[in-house]
């Protein structure tokens, strides 16, 4: 196991929080981040060089999966986390109200990946997806998932609901109300809604939501979507970001089409928030990992600072762990990832069969988890 104390010196450090990007050392001590600095003191650190190479702080995936089935991908979340810089992973509803305990014992409490999680407004959750869990209305019951927020307070950000016309059946908005219920009930919780072929239209749906709360897989290209019939983002969506919703990729294996993407960058509309949805189905095949879905938003044409914002800084914000997650400030918790920008050819594919020639990607060098080093790349 590592020592306590290291540095890594002189590394691209890029940490959006801060509006910092310049080369330094980063020391970390008893899992704090120590100090930033040029020439930092060595005496009493393990020296790592990462010269050259891009430091950023520990990835956040704001939206993945370690319980689908409560077996997709399970405690093997460790592994495919600490290989692409990913220290902070947070369950995007897997559970609900009748499985959460189960996903906590059995692999919140086992994984070294901190994980957080939103809770499913459907009781069972995930745990058959050939029927979606809200065609039985009953199964979204807000006092049940409120009860649950509340005991299990330290892992529970919010609220998760599918509001796709095969998930909800008949019910309409219905479940989204009875999720916004429930987290106003569990002491002002955030809602996070999938949109992917939205059960009414998604102006409608974004009329319900709250500052703070999160749109998922808003680049679908399934059903009615961010864009008009002439291509332009349309003015609800800009007037829900504009009161505070927040827009999250979530990119999984139906959520992202190209195109879609690619207008929305052209026209400024970042993902403030950019997450994989990854299950083992989605690693196996076009999401792979965080890093591979931040590397094809470099290639759709954000900038890098904004790209890693939406995996650090921006996410911590949105889960209320600004300062202590998502950066590289002295105090802050002593997660850092760190990559090699490499430069080429890279073929990338969506949801919806469209390839991507990209020119760079972010490949993944050293993840440090709490001050210690957790996984480096083989020589």
């Amino acid at each position: 196991m590592a020592t306590a104390a290291l540095l890594l010196a002189g590394g691209e450090v890029l940490d959006p929080a801060q509006g910092l990007s310049q080369r330094l050392d980063v020391a970390l001590r008893d899992g704090r981040i120590a100090a930033l600095g040029r020439d930092l003191p060595r005496d009493g650190h393990e020296v790592i060089d990462v010269s050259g190479k891009l430091v950023v702080p520990g990835l956040i995936d704001q939206h993945a999966h370690c319980f689908i089935g409560a077996s997709d991908l399970g405690v093997r979340t460790d592994a495919i986390c600490a290989s692409t810089g990913v220290t902070t992973f947070i369950d995007g509803g897997s559970a609900g109200a009748g499985t959460f305990e189960g996903m906590r014992e059995f692999i919140l409490s086992r994984s070294r990946v901190r994980i957080l999680a939103f809770l499913n407004i459907s009781a069972v959750g995930l745990t058959y997806l050939e029927v979606g869990e809200l065609n039985h209305l009953a199964y979204a019951d807000p006092d049940a998932a409120a009860r649950v927020a509340r005991e299990h307070r330290d892992l529970i950000l919010g609220i998760k609901v599918r509001q796709q016309k095969e998930v909800v059946g008949d019910a309409g908005l219905e479940p989204l109300r009875r999720a916004i219920r429930a987290a106003e009930a569990a002491g002002g919780l955030r809602v996070m809604v999938h949109v992917t072929n939205p059960a009414a239209p998604l102006e409608d749906l974004l009329a319900l939501l709250r500052p703070g709360d999160i749109v998922s897989h808003f680049l679908h290209g399934r059903g009615d979507g961010i864009l008009d019939a002439n291509g332009k983002v349309k003015a609800q969506v800009k007037e829900a970001r504009a009161r505070g919703v927040l827009f999250d990729v979530a990119h999984g294996r139906s959520h992202v089409n190209f195109p879609v993407a690619r207008a929305a960058i052209e026209q400024g509309f970042f993902p403030d928030t950019i997450s994989s949805d990854l299950t083992s189905g989605g690693a196996a095949r076009i999401v792979k990992d965080l890093p591979t879905t931040l590397s094809k938003f470099l290639n759709l044409g954000m900038p890098l600072e904004d790209v890693v914002r939406a995996a650090t800084a921006t996410p911590a914000r949105a889960i209320g762990r600004e300062g202590e997650l998502g950066t590289l400030k002295p105090g802050a918790v002593a997660d850092v990832a760190v990559f090699d920008l490499e430069e080429g050819a890279f073929d990338f594919e969506d949801a919806d069969g469209h390839t991507l020639a990209g020119r760079r990607r972010l490949a993944p060098h050293l993840t440090i988890k709490d001050g210690r080093v957790w996984w480096r790349r083989a020589p």
